[in-house]
């Protein structure tokens, strides 16, 4: 039979080993739009002739509707603060080149980023989820 002591110093012992696996189980996903505009080669070209691009037009794409929010991580269950209100979307600026002529001037896209990046001593338990990339310690589920 064990003494009352060691098994209270091996109960011990199991929770704070069992609380420093999970910890690395716990965090916060953030879902939100990322711009990003790309500057053509016709557009550095008038910058660099200090000449102001003038945009005379812009198209864009029909937007797509994106889930925005944060993932809050208790364990390993997600608990997601998430709502539909965020867009995708790609967009051309055109104006007139030093020769008159309609150019594409910037190039901008908006998408939401989320992948989840995460490590820890459950993540041998990743592949069950779908379009899980990684090994049983560390890896990432897209978005």
């Amino acid at each position: 039979m064990i003494p009352r002591t060691l098994s209270s110093q091996l109960k011990s012992a199991a929770a704070i080993t069992l609380y420093l696996c999970l910890s690395a189980c716990v965090g916060v996903g953030i879902s939100l739009p990322e711009k990003v505009t790309l500057k053509t080669d016709a557009y550095r070209a008038q910058s660099y002739r200090s000449i102001t691009p003038q945009i005379t037009r812009t198209a864009t794409s029909t937007p797509t509707r994106e889930w925005c929010g944060i993932t809050v991580w208790a364990l390993v269950i997600p608990v997601p603060l998430k709502l539909p209100v965020c867009s995708s979307y790609y967009e051309q600026s055109f104006g007139s080149d030093e020769f008159g002529r309609e150019v594409v001037l910037l190039d901008t896209q908006q998408t939401v980023s989320s992948p989840l990046y995460a490590c820890g001593p459950l993540m041998v338990l990743g592949p069950i989820v779908h379009g899980y990339e990684g090994n049983a310690l560390c890896g990432v589920f897209p978005k």
